[in-house]
């Protein structure tokens, strides 16, 4: 008798135990137990740069408005389709053509193929990812996983190296860089390589594309020949452009901004996309976007990857 009492107890307060689990797993799934769910976000356009004297100009270059760092509301969805932002480079006299010292930062998550471009003017410079050696070659030319290639006119198709812990649906600070002599990989606020420059960048008529390969028309769509192997399915967020080479030592400190992060050298700022909601430059340069093929800015609970 005892023992059956024993075990009509134990039954009734296993189920007990196994419905709470079944609510903490739920509970788990919407995310109530992430303190990303709870975190203050940052509205389309809180934080920006004021250029009083115009486009171009640094004199009196300040941020304005709430830049505390806060994760944007939105982020740019690209879902490998050819979805994705143009930003009108094309002419020679755009503040995008740069031919000397660059730097390219963005935040990227992979949700799945294809995932080449992160930002990209055709023939002149671009930010790409690979993984197990496709659609380029990583180095070590063996290397199975993630690599992050730095492509500029003087080395197309250029060079790639490693990303440590990378993988699907985890954010990752992308950057690169060059100045007259070096060319530079970071990931997370990391230096992965460098590599001798093996030539300046040089002026190409394309435009600034975060999302694809560069057509070379401003409102071309996904439809003007371009492969869809250069699609990028995933999110992108934060992505800025410099006319300067910045240090280890800023990088790091982007980094450490986190994915609302606001730009660290404003003097040589050209172009600021938070993506958040929109594709407008925050920069002061006024180089807004054209997007495509119905492009979506997602919100919550976009961060279920993206650890501060």
């Amino acid at each position: 008798m005892k023992l059956q009492a024993a075990l009509e107890y134990l039954m009734t307060y296993l189920w007990a135990i196994i419905i709470i689990a079944l609510i903490l797993v739920a509970f788990y799934l919407l995310g109530v137990f992430n303190a990303n769910t709870y975190s203050p976000t940052a509205s389309p356009g809180s934080c920006s740069v004021t250029r009083p004297d115009g486009p171009g100009t640094t004199a009196g270059i300040r941020l304005v408005g709430t830049c505390n760092f806060a994760k944007p509301e939105f982020i740019f969805a690209s879902h490998g389709v050819g979805d994705f932002v143009i930003f009108n480079s094309s002419s020679p006299q755009s503040m995008l053509n740069i031919v000397n010292s660059i730097t390219i930062t963005a935040w990227a998550a992979v949700t799945g193929p294809p995932f080449h471009d992160v930002v990209d003017k055709e023939y002149q410079y671009g930010m790409k990812l690979d993984y197990n050696n496709q659609p380029h070659p990583c180095s070590p030319s063996d290397y199975p996983g993630w690599c992050l290639e730095w492509d500029t006119a003087g080395d197309w198709n250029g060079y790639g190296f490693p990303i440590p812990n990378a993988g699907y649906g985890k954010f990752m600070f992308l950057s690169v860089s060059m100045n007259p002599t070096t060319k530079y990989w970071y990931a997370n606020g990391q230096l992965l390589g460098t590599r001798p420059n093996p030539g300046g960048m040089g002026y190409v008529g394309s435009n600034v594309v975060i999302g694809t390969l560069s057509p070379s028309c401003y409102a071309c769509g996904p439809s003007d020949g371009y492969g869809d192997a250069e699609w990028f399915n995933g999110a992108i967020s934060d992505v800025q452009i410099y006319d300067a080479a910045l240090s280890s030592n800023s990088i790091e400190a982007l980094y450490q901004e986190g994915v609302g992060g606001a730009p660290i050298d404003l003097s040589n700022l050209v172009a600021w996309w938070p993506l958040n909601g929109n594709g407008n430059d925050y920069s002061g340069d006024q180089l807004n976007s054209y997007t495509t093929n119905g492009i979506t800015f997602t919100g919550g609970p976009w961060w279920d990857g993206y650890q501060p």
